[in-house]
């Protein structure tokens, strides 16, 4: 499918790339090594509009609050988180009290009991050998690296650190009436975690899917259920939509959730069968892989098999 009614928007910001998919809707793409995290976006419904997660940085949800000012002239009324990790929620401690923050009953808990974990391992890191290695690191793309996970842990570590916590939960479905526009808010099953939501515009026929879709790299498996991410994907693509807003990547179609289910499918399949011939499922690489996966790049990669060879071996 084309994306040809999409339009790039002049907003200038170093962190993502705004586009207008429709008269109300609009997605923010994370430039890379922008150290924004993950993508986002904002709806306007008429009357009200919406922000969809604030991602890893607050001066990159600073500049989604001013995008969602400039094209909506409304404040937020609503903040939707679409699930606990910290690259989607960082950035919600910008926004004041009158905008209220949803998320479904389970990704609340999630942030509740899974994050202060994360939060404490973080307070704890010695950052001297990162330190070390960025003062060493000649290559600029490394360096950023570098910098933006150091930026970050240290505004971890700071005293003041704290996340705004959602404050409105629903279990399995909420919709938000707008003037000109409803926004259709859905969880499912234990898939990229156990609480994943989804924002749908039936009127404007978009999509934004949180980290249920990785378009067109590997998308970490490890918070959540494999298999059951395959059954909630089936889900997703019985709904009517022209384009997606995916957690992470370039903006999509339904076609590249039916690709991250094949990927999802392979990886499985792969791990199983190896440490069913009694060979080391770790040693799977890239090249092992269908060739229309074998373009990816990511580190994920590794993490999805390690994590994947542990949970069959326990099975």
């Amino acid at each position: 499918m084309s994306l040809d009614f999409v339009e790039q928007l002049d907003f200038e910001s170093k962190f993502f790339t705004l586009y207008k998919l429709s008269e109300g809707t609009y997605g923010a793409i994370s430039k890379e090594n922008s150290g924004m995290g993950s993508n986002a976006g904002f709806i306007d419904l008429g009357d009200i509009s919406i922000i969809i997660d604030t991602t890893l940085n607050a001066d990159a949800a600073k500049d989604l609050k001013m995008a969602n000012l400039h094209y909506t002239r409304k404040n937020p009324e609503y903040i939707v988180i679409t699930h606990y990790h910290m690259d989607h929620i960082i950035g919600n401690s910008i926004f004041d009290q009158p905008t209220q923050i949803i998320t479904s009953d389970r990704t609340l808990n999630n942030i509740k009991n899974e994050n202060p974990k994360r939060i404490e391992e973080y307070k704890k890191m010695d950052l001297t050998e990162m330190e070390e290695a960025l003062k060493k690191e000649r290559d600029e793309v490394k360096r950023q690296d570098i910098e933006n996970d150091l930026k970050f842990i240290r505004s971890v570590k700071a005293e003041n650190f704290k996340i705004r916590e959602p404050n409105l939960t629903f279990k399995n479905e909420c919709i938000i009436y707008g003037e000109e526009r409803i926004a259709r808010i859905m969880t499912f099953k234990k898939a990229h975690t156990d609480g994943d939501a989804i924002i749908f515009i039936p009127n404007d026929e978009v999509l934004f899917a949180g980290d249920l879709l990785f378009a067109r790299s590997d998308p970490w498996l490890g918070s959540g259920d494999p298999e059951g991410w395959i059954s909630v994907t089936d889900e997703l693509m019985a709904i009517d939509y022209k384009v997606v807003v995916p957690g992470h990547g370039n903006l999509a179609t339904k076609q590249d959730f039916s690709l991250q289910k094949e990927y999802i499918k392979e990886i499985i399949s792969l791990v199983k069968n190896r440490i069913n011939s009694g060979e080391d499922p770790t040693q799977i690489k890239r090249e092992d892989f269908s060739y229309k996966f074998q373009a990816w790049k990511s580190p994920i990669l590794e993490w999805n098999v390690n994590f994947l060879t542990e949970l069959f071996k326990k099975s």
